[in-house]
């Protein structure tokens, strides 16, 4: 047998040693637990009137904005007033702190001051709604109709808000006391960063020596249909969120009038530099988030999903290829950078002496934003254009990723169970931005979960028009925070 003969056949053993070791892998994959049933209508009832309580806080327009002075003030007090009539009982046991005018904190003191507290968040401010007319139901109307409470807030997330106070208004009837001491922690500037709302309650909790075992705030829903591949609803608990950060990119020019435009303008440079940004997105990495959440979300796939997942060594470019063909995937691959604003000229006939675009850009862990600036100029430098940080200050690096072997992701575990029977519960990367990032000092570990089962229909209406939660999903998210307090 010649060598060249000799190389074929060892070419072929090692690729069926190789297959067999895949298949291997795959089909050892630990058992799915058999499907199960989503709560009944009469299971949930034990959480009705949660649908009422969040219905009055939609009414209010808590609206925020990044110039605080256009703010309605009164709407976010008469919000804080309406808390203590619909929740009586949260309001006399519970020691309740208001930290500047944008933030709330109450304290539920635990049985066992031995025991590090746990951490609950949402946030009371909501965006615009400029199309009021074109919504089903007003946007502020708090409508419970066709079976939805309706009204911006519905779903981000004054629902979270009601049910966590909601759950432990129910508790409180039954002289339940938590073995830990538990915190409420809700802002009201989350829309625009936070900084006086989470901001000053993180602050505060510093100050007093706070060390929380772990904070749960909003992040991925219970996932209906989004992931494909599984064969039932996902439950994503985001362990990881990335970094923030707005690139200015800006080019000069001459300037002058229009009628005699030199071979290359301000505007034209520009345009050519967001070209070459949307052209040479960041290499994509398959993050530790995102391989535990392959490796948990295998056994619920078909085989030929687990064998990819199972064998990321082997078919790590293939699952990169797969993520990058969609925009909600892609974004857990790789730092995004979307330009979203242009500047140019003042007038039409006007040459443009500076012209600038706004680059939003969302860091995946292991990047940072020394970075993302470094390597932006890099790509626009060849077209007359610099890349800088477009606000001082304003820019957040990426969370670490927290446990899933800690107690506070297996507390939230437990109580997905007992709320959303029927999905799994999987470690997610959170693409968009929360209040968390002014609670990285304060929390031994960090979590993002918004627990309402959410399809992408659903998640469409968040910040855009008729925005709305169905009566059976409040129910069951008030149900899941009143077995997450009394697990803890």
């Amino acid at each position: 047998m010649d060598p060249s003969e000799l190389a074929v056949m060892a070419f072929v053993a090692l690729l069926v040693f190789v297959c067999l070791i895949s298949i291997a892998r795959a089909a050892s994959t630990r058992r799915a637990p058999p499907l199960r049933q989503p709560l009944s209508a009469r299971e949930l009832e034990t959480a009705s009137g949660v649908e009422t309580a969040l219905a009055a806080l939609v009414r209010r327009p808590t609206v925020s904005w990044f110039d605080y002075g256009r703010t309605d003030k009164a709407a976010f007090e008469a919000l804080k007033a309406d808390l203590v009539g619909l929740f009586p009982r949260v309001h006399a046991a519970l020691n309740r702190r208001e930290i500047g005018d944008w933030a709330l904190l109450y304290e539920w003191k635990g049985g066992d001051a031995g025991l590090a507290p746990a951490i609950l968040c949402a946030h009371f401010d909501v965006v615009p709604a400029d199309d009021e007319e074109a919504w089903t139901h007003p946007p502020f109307s708090g409508d419970i109709a066709e079976g939805f409470v309706w009204g911006r807030g519905s779903q981000d997330v004054k629902v979270t808000l009601a049910s966590i106070l909601f759950a432990a208004e129910r508790l409180l009837a039954e002289g339940f006391v938590p073995r830990r001491t538990l915190y409420f922690a809700f802002g009201g500037d989350e829309e625009v960063g936070g900084p006086l709302g989470a901001g000053a309650v993180g602050a505060f909790l510093a100050d007093q020596g706070i060390r929380a075992a772990f904070l749960l705030d909003e992040g991925g829903p219970v996932a209906d249909g989004l992931m494909p591949f599984a064969d039932r609803p996902l439950a994503l608990v985001g362990v990881a969120e990335k970094g923030y950060l707005d690139v200015a990119v800006e080019a000069s020019g001459s300037g002058g009038h229009a009628s005699m435009p030199p071979r290359r303008t301000a505007a034209g440079d520009l345009a050519r530099a967001v070209a070459a940004i949307e052209a040479r997105p960041s290499p994509a990495r398959l993050t530790k988030t995102l391989r535990a959440f392959l490796e948990q979300v295998a056994p619920y796939s078909s085989l030929s999903y687990r064998l990819l997942f199972r064998n990321l060594w082997l078919f790590s470019g293939l699952v990169k290829a797969a993520f990058s063909a969609t925009p909600s995937s892609n974004a857990l691959i790789r730092t995004t950078a979307a330009p979203t604003m242009l500047q140019g000229s003042a007038k039409e006939n006007v040459l443009a002496d500076k012209a600038r675009a706004n680059v939003n850009v969302r860091i995946l862990s292991g990047d940072s934003c020394g970075r993302v600036i470094e390597r932006l100029g890099r790509i626009v430098a060849p077209f007359g254009c610099i890349a800088r940080q477009a606000y001082e200050g304003l820019g957040v690096e990426p969370l670490p990723e927290s446990s899933v072997e800690a107690e506070g992701y297996l507390a939230v575990e437990s109580a997905l169970a007992a709320s959303f029977p029927e999905a799994a519960c999987v470690p997610f990367l959170f693409s968009a931005g929360t209040d968390t990032k002014h609670y990285r000092y304060v929390a031994e570990n960090i979590y993002r979960l918004t627990p309402l089962r959410q399809t992408a229909g659903d998640l469409a209406q968040v910040h855009g028009r008729d925005e709305r939660v169905s009566v059976d999903n409040a129910r069951r998210c008030a149900v899941f925070y009143e077995k997450l307090i009394r697990s803890l």
